[in-house]
């Protein structure tokens, strides 16, 4: 299995409403991608850092009729979670998505199957894509990394 891209990174909640954008060169010749993405950590589990964060979402987005029943309940709302998702362009354009909140994905693109999310059909030559998209980091920092592999013709479909 060829290694085309492996790339990690650090996030902060500066970095929210932010997208990260990988370019890659795929030769001719390959018929299977996987695609692994992770995250870390997934959860802000500190309680008390966790109010501020929800009694503003809760100012911000909440009727101000209805302010005060949640500000009382704002505990239900723990713990906060990060959310880092993933979108591939291939040479022709938008191949799919994978908008889901676990924070460790398996992704497979093939000719004949893909991945919940993404299209399948030819693994091109040219320049591919890989967008993670930064929803929302809540935690003081926040860890990714993105590996890329020609699959083997045994690969099983995940999406996880």
């Amino acid at each position: 299995m060829r290694e085309l891209l492996a790339v990690e990174g650090g996030l902060t909640p500066l970095s929210s409403k932010t997208h990260i954008t990988y370019q890659l060169y795929i030769p001719e010749g390959i018929d299977v991608l996987e695609i692994e993405f992770a995250y870390n950590p997934k959860t802000l589990d500190d309680k008390e850092a966790s109010k501020p964060l929800i009694e503003e979402a809760i100012r911000k987005y909440v009727d101000p009729a209805l302010q005060g029943v949640y500000s009382q309940q704002w505990g239900k709302f723990h713990p906060l979670q990060n959310l880092l998702t993933l979108s591939v362009d291939d040479p022709q354009g938008f191949r799919g998505s994978a908008h889901r909140h676990p924070n460790h994905q398996r992704h497979i693109l093939s000719l004949h199957a893909a991945s919940p999310g993404f299209f399948a059909g030819q693994v091109g030559e040219g320049v591919w894509k890989v967008t993670i998209s930064v929803h929302c980091v809540v935690t003081p920092e926040c860890r990714y990394r993105l590996r890329i592999r020609e699959g083997g013709e045994n690969h099983e479909m995940a999406s996880v």
